[in-house]
């Protein structure tokens, strides 16, 4: 009895334990699907990288110039003529537009938003600075500076007192050196140098030192210089006159130019600009009284740079004249 109920068990389990069949993947068949599948994508990348690349180097093409979308060829960075065409029609237009809106609002203004608006005092306006001076603006402020620093050193200089160096350069820099036969008289020109000028400097002076050496330099104050003394440019057919008229001035206060026959030429166009670097040996009463006649004259030269030097008793002076003339 046993031993059939051991063998129905040992068939019941044989019938449950009967092995199904398993259904296994083609593994090799699907690596080599998805190696396609790789290739695919990556030959279509190449292909894309590389006709972005030609877009962006040659362009859109002419077959397909207006098919592609804009913001794709914008990033590119790639032209397609008709896309700019159309912008610059548009640009076109709304500049036009835009033209046609400010004539209209123009038009509608009354006639004290149009004197308002335009500020004529502005046409006018005063020129601060020498570096801004219109060429005849700088030739009549030069004669005027160099006749003011002239007369102010024949004033405001003792007796007693020499110089060996005198320089003046537009628009009013100069530079003083000489000696002072008294410490009193030293101090004296020096205090009334300083007072006349600004950035003014000067090697420092030891308590009761007995040297009586002058050094000075810095910025002239030009005081209301005749902004109006020369007017016109010279007409080039008139230079040789004009030259010749400033002989004569400087002959009739004893002083002999000499260099006044080459100048330096230099051609701006609408104007040309005569530089002469002209030398004379004479006193100084004479230099300062022919400097003063020229300010007060219609001559048309001015003076960019003085410079003096003691030469035995008088003084040889080194003078860069300018004239403006017509081309």
């Amino acid at each position: 009895m046993i031993r059939l109920n051991l063998i129905d068990a040992a068939e019941r389990v044989s019938t449950m334990d009967t092995v199904r069949p398993v259904h296994t993947s083609d593994v090799v068949g699907k690596i080599k699907k998805s190696g396609r599948l790789s290739n695919i994508i990556i030959a279509a990348a190449v292909v894309v990288l590389g006709f972005s690349g030609y877009l962006s180097l040659c362009g859109v093409p002419g077959p397909l110039q207006g098919v592609l979308p804009e913001a794709y060829l914008d990033l590119l960075g790639a032209e397609d003529p008709t896309l700019t065409a159309t912008r610059t029609s548009t640009a076109s237009v709304n500049a036009a537009a835009a033209a046609r809106a400010r004539l209209k609002a123009r038009d509608a203004m009354s006639m004290k938003q149009i004197v308002d608006e335009v500020k004529p005092q502005a046409l006018y306006a005063k020129r601060g600075s020498y570096d801004a001076y219109l060429p005849m603006e700088k030739v009549s402020y030069q004669k005027s500076a160099l006749n003011q620093f002239f007369q102010f050193l024949t004033t405001a200089t003792p007796d007693d007192v020499g110089f060996s160096d005198c320089i003046f350069q537009a628009p009013n820099y100069f530079y003083i050196r000489g000696v002072a036969a008294k410490p009193t008289s030293q101090r004296s020109l020096l205090e009334r140098i300083k007072a006349v000028s600004t950035n003014f400097k000067t090697p420092a002076i030891p308590e009761n030192a007995p040297a009586t050496d002058i050094t000075a330099f810095g910025l002239f104050n030009v005081n209301n210089p005749n902004m109006a003394s020369v007017t016109t440019f010279v007409p080039a057919a008139e230079v040789a006159n004009e030259v010749k008229a400033l002989k004569e001035l400087a002959k009739a206060n004893k002083v002999s130019l000499k260099g006044l026959d080459k100048p330096a030429v230099e051609n701006f166009g609408v104007y040309k600009r005569y530089t002469y670097q002209v030398s004379t040996v004479v006193e100084f009463p004479d230099m300062q009284n022919f400097v003063a006649a020229l300010a007060n004259s219609p001559v048309r030269f001015g003076i960019e740079k003085t410079t003096m030097k003691l030469a035995k008793r008088d003084v040889g002076a080194t003078l860069s004249f300018v004239l403006y003339a017509a081309p």
